[in-house]
């Protein structure tokens, strides 16, 4: 299972996890948010960026971004998701985004293909 660790310090941008693999969806099977030494209480949004199938009402769909999961941690506080990952699905990119960027908040993904 791949994992990996990274620190969120990009404002309104988002950091990527996992890459899209042909004719896969990404699994995440954990997430874990240190925000033990954050500046303030993180917001992060799990999301997904796909390019939709051409179909008769859409010939030429575009890059779309649909949100899967939202994860509020407290300042002072480290959460450990699991559970809540279990009906996620990703079918394109696996990505975060924080809403206010800190160098000290440190979240970690772990996912499978299926």
């Amino acid at each position: 299972m791949p994992s990996l660790t990274q620190t969120m310090v990009a404002v309104g941008l988002v950091t990527q996890f996992a890459a899209e693999k042909p004719n896969a969806k990404v699994i995440p099977s954990l997430i874990m948010v240190n925000n033990v030494l954050g500046a303030q209480d993180a917001i992060i949004t799990v999301q997904d960026v796909f390019t939709p199938a051409a179909s008769n009402g859409t010939p030429a769909p575009v890059l779309t971004t649909q949100n899967r999961l939202n994860i509020n941690v407290s300042m002072a506080a480290c959460v450990s998701i699991r559970d809540e990952l279990k009906d996620i699905e990703i079918l394109g990119l696996l990505q975060l985004l924080i809403g206010v960027a800190d160098a000290n908040c440190i979240v970690t993904v772990a996912w499978d293909f299926e």
